[in-house]
């Protein structure tokens, strides 16, 4: 049973459209949560066409380690700290980090999405591309490019020096612009796919895999275009675009952080120079003999007190 099979101390309950595993000290999970999963999860098998009636199974942690605690249970490798969540597709299972979420909720929410898109295409199409998994993911959960990244996308673009997309199927990078930029590469061609064709094309292309036809091969017959050429006109198209705001969003960056460094050295100058004044005020006071009232005695220096 799923109870059987979850690592130790973790609790159970069950769901009508899917199951949840609490990791100890997590909490319950909120109602909110628990509407996102279950909305989410009818749209993408409406959307890509799933015919599954399995209920997945979500898992709640609480931090990156406990996360790659779970996924050794299941016998996964672990998963770069920048990683807060995992679909073991084949297992019908997500984990997630909910400390991620407490922390980024908006992106929190996508990465649920995300993660059960992951969930969904395995069920409507068995194995897949690792790039289509990762394209259509990101465009299910509207996660674009931040626009740094899509800058550097589209100097690559410009400068012929994008990853054949075909090539894209590799394991995750460990380092996280690299994953960005090849993620931002698979989500930047499934959406020009979905503004170049209808809406219905991938789970057309679904169909055909589940029924054995190649991913690849399924594409170029529900488009009629084999894959270079089409990489090579969402890559032209890809190349036209503005980069101006990337550029801006760079140099606010940059210059936020020269300006900063700015601030806080004239904090510390100004800091010093009231600290070389008060030292000069006590010094200038230290050296007359007798004070009065409203100041400093600038006349009477003797030795007698009348």
């Amino acid at each position: 049973t799923v109870a059987d099979e979850l690592p130790a101390g973790f609790q159970h309950i069950p769901g009508s459209s899917f199951d949840w595993a609490i990791a100890p000290g997590t909490g319950q999970p909120p109602d909110a949560l628990s509407r996102l999963v279950e909305s989410h999860l009818q749209q993408l098998r409406q959307w890509l066409g799933s015919r599954s009636q399995r209920k997945p199974l979500v898992l709640l942690v609480v931090s990156n380690a406990a996360l790659n605690r779970t996924l050794a249970h299941y016998g996964s490798d672990p998963v770069p700290g920048w990683v807060p969540a995992v679909a073991l597709t084949r297992k019908g299972t997500v984990i997630i980090d909910v400390q991620y979420m407490a922390a980024n909720p908006i992106a929190g929410s996508a990465t649920v999405v995300h993660e059960l898109a992951h969930l969904v295409l395995e069920e409507a199409a068995g194995a897949l591309p690792r790039w289509v998994h990762e394209g259509i993911a990101q465009s299910a959960a509207h996660q674009l490019p931040d626009p740094s990244t899509r800058r550097n996308l589209i100097l690559q673009a410009r400068g012929a020096a994008l990853v054949p997309i075909t090539d894209l199927d590799q394991y995750l990078p460990k380092t996280h612009v690299r994953a960005s930029l090849l993620y931002a590469e698979a989500y930047s061609f499934i959406e020009w796919t979905r503004r170049n064709f209808d809406h219905q094309l991938h789970k057309r292309i679904l169909a055909r895999c589940r029924d054995g036809t190649p991913w690849q091969q399924g594409f170029e017959q529900e488009t009629g275009l084999n894959i270079d050429d089409a990489t090579r006109m969402w890559s032209e198209e890809l190349a036209r675009s503005d980069v101006y705001l990337g550029l801006i969003v760079d140099l606010i960056l940059s210059w936020k952080g020269l300006a900063l460094l700015v601030i806080i050295a004239a904090a510390v100058q100004s800091v010093r120079r009231r600290k070389r004044l008060r030292q000069m005020e006590e010094e200038e006071w230290k050296s007359q003999r007798f004070p009065t009232s409203d100041g400093q005695n600038q006349k009477d220096n003797s030795d007698d007190i009348s």
